[in-house]
């Protein structure tokens, strides 16, 4: 069973959930926030393994190319350009989609393999259970590629645990899309509410199961009062506290330090996962 942690913003606790459910139900878990990964501040992975992760993108034989252009008019990403007679690629915008080969009547696009990001993997101590960090490489466009790859990996029979990207790009759908249930983090606030029914639009549409943690709540009240006419309501609500601050600055894992939070946790998922 897979597990997928979302936010609809940046800064709601996602990445300190995710490790605390990791942690609860020892399970393995995928960071795939992978354009800033920091779970295993938390999670102190020891790594033993990183493996590359390749996309192929086009290679121009500038002695074949005529510059007729037409691989630059139908690339939809515009990665392909032209100066003159010569076309030129931008790689972080290539989606190695493979049209361009396609419709070269020269025959002088082919493909070849470009590095675009790392898996590195590594058992991890507090959750008794491996861990596996996708890190795409600085200033690529490609995160969505990298975690459709690793996705591909996880076995489906092993409960898992990913931390997706926050928002509501194409990135987070990714790491939506392999989820039997999604654990859907919102701060309690005008703005972290507004992202909140965004991100429930899409799993809607996606027809995923889901549950809502409100965390860093100023009051019960204030949540209660945001889903009192809602049909999702809120499996668990964590209150902003100070404790909770302090022990994420000092790298701890919050079901591990406080009984509150581990079987707050355990209440609101047990019945959701799959044995």
């Amino acid at each position: 069973m897979i597990i997928s942690v979302v936010s609809g913003k940046g800064g709601a606790g996602k990445t300190t959930l995710a490790a605390s459910i990791a942690q609860v139900f020892s399970a393995e878990f995928y960071d795939l926030d992978v354009d800033a990964p920091n779970a295993e501040y938390f999670l102190q992975p020891a790594i033993s393994e990183t493996l590359p992760v390749t996309q192929p993108v086009p290679e121009i034989d500038e002695q074949l190319c005529d510059g007729c252009g037409i691989c630059t008019k139908e690339c939809r990403f515009r990665a392909l350009y032209k100066i003159l007679n010569t076309v030129y690629l931008t790689e972080p915008l290539c989606h190695g989609c493979g049209l361009c080969e396609m419709v070269c009547p020269q025959q002088a696009i082919s493909y070849h393999d470009s590095v675009i990001g790392h898996i590195r993997s590594g058992f991890s101590e507090r959750t008794g259970n491996m861990v596996h960090i996708g890190d795409l490489i600085v200033g690529s466009t490609r995160g969505t590629y990298l975690i459709s790859e690793i996705v591909k990996r996880i076995e489906q029979q092993k409960l898992s645990v990913i931390d997706g990207p926050p928002g509501n790009s194409c990135a987070a759908v990714a790491a939506i899309k392999p989820a039997d249930l999604v654990v859907l983090v919102v701060e309690p606030t005008p703005f972290g509410f507004h992202d909140m029914r965004q991100t429930e639009q899409i799993l809607q549409q996606m027809e995923k199961n889901y549950i809502i943690i409100a965390n860093k709540a100023m009051s019960d009240t204030d949540v209660k009062t945001f889903f009192r006419d809602k049909k999702k309501q809120a499996a668990m609500t964590i209150r902003l506290d100070d404790r909770y601050h302090k022990a994420n600055l000092q790298g701890e894992i919050l079901s591990q330090q406080f009984d509150e939070i581990h079987s707050g946790l355990s209440r609101a998922l047990s019945g959701e996962i799959k044995s």
